[in-house]
């Protein structure tokens, strides 16, 4: 178990630092404080007193892993930390838009200030507010009112200029001060209805997501759906875009947004708004005010470019609100930031930014070179691949790499969407204002990210504040002017740590959401762990023969447990695909040995064939294979071929027009099991018709078995090998024959694959029904590990660190002893000796 946490010293957050820790589940705290304290300041004594925030911990009782000390936690020594505490309060007050959007500050009753200055006692980072522009009042009887303070640009309730004071302020009305939206929440207080303003029609009306729509299709009008999505009514729209305000307290699990309520990850592939993200809100005379949104299906990949503090803040509340509104089954967010650790390591706490599909790295950040090359050719090898269904969002700020490096990322904007993957471009540039129109702007943006070009859809900050956005699609049709929706760093950190220790079996995934969790895959996996075959004996085995059907393949672990699948369901060969050193041919070895692992050697026979080397070799002493064949021998892999001809024959006949699976000539009978290998035997079956066994062909190196070099004794053979084995792809389903390849190609329209990745050694992914399943393989050659006390650890974090690949500590060995298949063949063996049948497949 590892979780991360920050330690501070006396409450202080710039004081403190970030950990992570691994240690057995259910360790108690106090076993790992000596090291905590030390990680803050070497040297330190333990401290005597811990609180996680404002609550104090007993450090024999509080546990690693288990509430509160989840991923994200801060712990403090000798003092809590300042929070708002627990206790109810009458009202809150939302900043739902603007530059310092998402802000949740308390009223407790009584007079607040709200500016720019720090003499505000609600302080917003809005340049058009002045330093103290209003005051809210929040009286016994739950009643609100609001007073402008002589601010230089007035303030507006639900568009009325507020003039003297104090005015009463109903439930559910939006202030407005600068760029900036207010909402005032009352406990007990019911909103009323939304009722249009007076003069604007009851009627759908255009908007910016309709006009990007448009965009988009060359000019022409949005479809009727489209256009219903992106212009509701101000009452629905709030309901599907919801604000920033709104999704913390979701992420807080506060209790009018719990963490496990209807927002958080609410959104699947298939979700009507899935992938788009507010960007701001316009406001015209007297209308309520809309979401600006933008889908990143549409737009493809998007562009935001202004002022550097001011589009860092707008970034940081797009990418916010796609990890609140999607599962990380869903989404994969990828950070391309060299130099840059501190302004997007709050993105590592997010669960969307761990590796799932075996990527070679602790975490999906790069903030150093090295790490944006590795992170470059991944998304690279993804966008090869057919579209799985989750979608990769890309944070680019900053200079990715080279010249190969940024053609890579170039070719990626333009061609990554159609396989899932969008960036979000981020440039340094001056606002547009009158004296600098946005063609200036644009240019700049260019000039400063050449990636710029390559997105479809920009937005500009805008305004001589850079407060304002305006959006421009790619044939250079313009929006109107809205609000800029930013975020604040310390906010956006708060928000990833509440998400931090979330996982989809706690919220509820949404409808059409693929189940996957966001646990990093291990370094290394035993079969036999995988299997739960923690003791190898026959009676173990003869349980497991007797409990199982079909033909179930337990390929390694997966980020929920062992990853699998039944040979038996699939309609063409299994194909691994790996380059050298990927772990191909101790895969081969681990299916063989799954296999022999859930039927007895009087249901399942298996075929070993090598195209090269000796691999296959240990898969050998199982008491399941009948043959074991190379392609060093010409004469054999000659009597092999026509041997599995023969029993595609002998099959055919007995079987008749019935299917294998339902056939009555399947009856179990006790029958003597196979001797391991038998060099002066035909590599094939003649040794009894009944029961008629599965048969799977496992095939190593193919491509080298179907084109041997030029003087390589295997090669007048090649032929007969490829039509007998293109017989068994075509005919065995019916047979019960069935075929794993490695090394050969992946035909089109395959039902299932492969593909290895190679780092480390075993990490691969399961393709099957349009979906990825990332696993480690299990491991059947290696020695008996060595068992080890596990000690718990802590480290210090480094964020710059956190895109390299993860340390591997070599696998500890006993010496000469068994390998695992080795115990496997040998309990095996005494298990089919002593094995009998007990009851009738029909």
């Amino acid at each position: 178990m590892q979780i991360r946490l920050t330690v501070l010293g006396h409450g202080d957050a710039a004081a403190g630092v970030d950990v992570q820790v691994a240690a057995p589940a259910d360790t108690p705290l106090a076993a790992v404080l000596g090291s905590l304290a030390a990680a803050l300041a070497p040297g330190s004594a333990t401290p005597g007193a811990v609180f996680c925030e404002d609550h104090r911990l007993d450090p024999r009782r509080a546990l690693l892993g288990q509430p509160p000390l989840v991923d994200g936690a801060v712990l403090a020594f000798h003092k809590p930390v300042e929070s708002a505490g627990h206790e109810p309060v009458p009202g809150r007050l939302l900043v739902v838009a603007g530059p310092d959007a998402g802000g949740v500050h308390l009223l407790r009753g009584g007079v607040a200030r709200i500016g720019r200055s720090a003499e505000a006692d609600i302080p917003l980072d809005d340049p058009d507010v002045s330093r103290v522009h209003c005051a809210i009042s929040l009286d016994p009887g739950g009643r609100v009112t609001v007073t402008d303070l002589g601010s230089r640009n007035g303030t507006l309730l639900d568009g009325r200029p507020v003039t003297g004071g104090p005015v009463p302020m109903p439930p559910g009305a939006l202030l407005r001060l600068g760029e900036s939206l207010i909402r005032v929440e009352v406990e007990g207080a019911v909103p009323p209805p939304p009722v249009a303003p007076p003069g604007v029609p009851q009627a759908r009306r255009r908007g910016l997501k309709d006009l990007a729509g448009r965009r988009q299709s060359g000019g022409a009008p949005a479809e009727p759906e489209t256009a219903r999505a992106a212009a509701p009514e101000p009452a629905a729209a709030d309901a599907r875009w919801p604000d920033l305000a709104a999704l913390l307290l979701t992420a807080l699990g506060s209790p009018r947004a719990p963490a496990a309520g209807p927002r958080l990850w609410e959104r699947g592939a298939t979700h009507q708004d899935a992938f788009g993200v507010r960007l701001g809100t316009a406001q015209r005379g007297a209308e309520p005010p809309r979401p600006v949104t933008v889908a990143l299906p549409e737009a493809g990949s998007l562009g935001l470019a202004g002022p550097r503090e001011r589009v860092a803040g707008v970034a940081r509340a797009a990418l916010a609100q796609l990890a609140a509104l999607h599962p990380p089954s869903a989404l994969e967010l990828v950070v391309l930031a060299p130099g840059r650790a501190s302004e997007w390591s709050w993105l590592g706490w997010l669960p969307h930014t761990r590796p799932a599909r075996g990527q070679d790295c602790r975490l999906l950040l790069a903030f150093e070179p090295a790490q944006a090359t590795a992170r470059i050719q991944e998304l690279t090898e993804l966008a090869a691949r057919p579209f799985a269904g989750r979608r990769t969002v890309v944070l680019v700020d900053g200079d990715p790499g080279g010249p190969e490096a940024r053609a890579a990322l170039a070719h990626l904007a333009i061609t990554g969407p159609a396989a899932g993957i969008h960036l979000i471009v981020l440039a340094e540039a001056p606002p547009a204002t009158p004296a600098s129109p946005t063609a200036q702007t644009l240019a700049a943006a260019r000039a400063a990210s050449p990636l710029f070009r390559a997105c479809g859809t920009v937005g500009l900050l805008t305004g001589a504040v850079a407060t304002s956005l305006r959006l421009i699609g790619s044939d250079g049709a313009e929006s109107p002017a809205a609000g800029a929706d930013a975020v604040s760093a310390a906010w956006a950190e708060r928000f990833a740590r509440a998400l931090a220790p979330v996982t989809e079996e706690t919220v509820g995934r949404p409808a059409g959401s693929p189940r996957q969790a966001a646990a990093p895959l291990p370094e290394s996996c035993r079969l036999l762990d995988a299997l739960e075959l923690a003791r190898v004996t026959p009676g173990t085995l003869r349980e497991r023969w007797h409990r199982h059907t079909g033909l179930p393949l337990v390929l390694g672990a997966g980020v929920e447990g062992p990853v699998a699948v039944d040979l038996a369901d699939l309609t063409a060969p299994l194909t691994v695909d790996g380059g050298p050193g990927s772990g191909r041919t101790e895969l081969l070895n681990t299916l063989a040995a799954s296999l022999a692992s859930a039927l007895s050697p009087r249901d399942l026979s298996l075929l070993l064939v090598e195209g090269a080397g000796a691999g296959l070799r240990p898969s050998a002493e199982l008491p399941h294979v009948a043959s074991y064949v190379g392609a060093t021998d010409p004469v054999r892999i000659r009597a092999f071929a026509q041997a599995l001809r023969e029993e595609l024959k002998r099959r055919a006949a007995l079987l008749g027009e019935a299917d294998f699976g339902r056939a009555p000539t399947r009856t179990r009978r006790v029958h003597p099991p196979r001797p391991a290998v038998e060099d002066d035997l035909p590599p094939m079956l003649a040794r009894g018709s009944d029961p008629l066994p599965w048969l799977v062909v496992l095939v190593d190196d193919f491509d080298a078995l179907l084109t041997p070099p030029l003087g390589a004794p295997g090669r007048q053979a090649a032929g007969s090998v490829l039509r007998v084995l293109d017989a068994v792809s075509g005919e065995g389903r019916r047979l019960g024959v069935r075929l794993i390849v490695a090394g050969g190609r992946v035909a089109a329209g395959a039902p299932a694959w492969i593909s290895l990745t190679g780092q480390p050694p075993g990490r691969g992914e399961l393709w099957r029904a349009g979906a990825t399943t990332a696993f480690q393989a299990g491991r059947v050659t290696g020695r008996i590990p060595r068992t080890a006390t596990l000690r718990p650890t802590v480290t210090r974090l480094d964020w710059a660190r956190a895109g390299d690949p993860p340390t591997t500590r070599p696998v500890r060995e006993l010496g000469n002893g068994p390998t695992d298949v080795a115990l496997l063949a040998s309990a095996a063996t005494r298990a089919a000796e002593t094995d009998h049948p007990t009851a009738t497949l029909v």
